[in-house]
């Protein structure tokens, strides 16, 4: 089977020849086993050609052997950010509306992509068809605003269900919308949603709120997907336990939950053989903490609860820095070993 085919027979339980495979390592586990590592990926590769870890690679190379320990940056919509060179993701520390009465009336979003954007995209999708199954990002929504308004006053902007809350989501839709349709027309297999909606043992809202104010969003965007035959896909850290029919009844056929924090089990009583699961094999205790043992029955678990319905599990488990190496090996191992379908 070629990627493609194996990612969609998962996706839609029509029997991959194995478990398809999704891998991400952080730039400080890149840094610290180097070439150990670039060679273990590429005994055992992943169903994306690597991209994820080859470009945190690429982002070591770039930093050096002894990088200044964070980076500061201002993104395109006005946030300004600080991250650690060990990972890729960072800290609001100046979002760009800080205040409904001084920014919102005059702030602007960045300009929409320019028409050679959409033919470098066309051409990326014929020149990976039909072996890759290529992806496109759909814009967020959550977690983006959050960023934009800084943690503190978005969440108070939900308790006080602030109107210019409600205008700023249906902005950022009628932002999205437009680019979406054209890279779903585009031929993009498909449109992947990134927002974090859950803590440790609880959402980050109620999920009240979140049907409330957040849903009705997300369903204008999937149905962009859903009208061009796109497969939707989400993924949320934290718990999200209550909200998982929500995303069932919303037409989600890949859901990249956080899954160890609610109880792999538990997550599978619940969407096991209804939408394709990224699994996030426990990179809070297991993968950095345990044993080689551990993170193979771990992996052994994940199956057990997602995969056994001819199909319906992506493996994925993320590597940090401090991860030991036997538990890296383990861990890639095991994907190939447990993912087996027969025929």
């Amino acid at each position: 089977m070629t990627s493609r085919e194996r990612l969609l027979a998962a996706i839609e339980f029509t029997g991959p020849d194995r478990a398809p495979i999704h891998h991400y390592c952080f730039p400080g586990a890149l840094r610290e086993h180097g070439q150990q590592l670039l060679d273990l990926l590429a005994q055992y590769p992943d169903d994306f050609g690597n991209e994820a870890p080859l470009a945190n690679w690429a982002q070591v190379q770039r930093e050096g052997d002894t990088p200044q320990e964070t980076v500061t940056w201002r993104d395109g919509w006005g946030t300004t950010w600080i991250r650690s060179t060990q990972y890729t993701s960072g800290e609001v520390i100046e979002p760009a509306i800080r205040s409904w009465e001084a920014d919102w009336a005059s702030y602007e979003f960045p300009p929409s992509p320019a028409p050679e954007h959409f033919e470098r995209f066309a051409a990326s999708v014929a020149a990976q068809h039909p072996e890759r199954f290529v992806m496109t990002a759909g814009g967020g929504l959550f977690q983006h605003v959050q960023n934009l308004r800084g943690p503190e006053s978005f969440f108070l902007d939900i308790g006080e269900d602030r109107a210019e809350l409600h205008e700023l989501l249906d902005r950022l839709v009628d932002y999205y919308l437009p680019t979406l349709d054209r890279h779903l027309a585009a031929g993009a297999d498909c449109a992947v949603w990134g927002d974090d909606w859950g803590a440790q043992d609880a959402m980050m809202c109620s999920p009240t709120a979140w049907r409330r104010i957040f849903k009705p969003r997300y369903q204008r965007l999937f149905d962009v997907g859903h009208e061009h035959g796109a497969k939707i896909w989400t993924h949320s850290d934290g718990w999200i336990l209550e909200i998982l029919p929500d995303l069932l009844e919303m037409g989600v056929a890949v859901i990249n939950p956080q899954h160890p924090c609610m109880g792999t089990p538990r997550v599978g009583q619940i969407v096991g053989g209804k939408a394709c699961i990224r699994t996030d094999i426990d990179r809070q205790w297991v993968i950095p903490y345990g044993t080689p043992a551990e993170v193979r029955a771990a992996v052994n678990e994940a199956m057990d609860c997602f995969g056994r319905f001819n199909g319906g599990i992506l493996f994925h488990g993320e590597v940090g820095p401090g991860v030991p190496w036997e538990n890296i090996v383990a861990l890639y191992e095991t994907f190939y070993e447990v993912g087996k379908y027969g025929g």
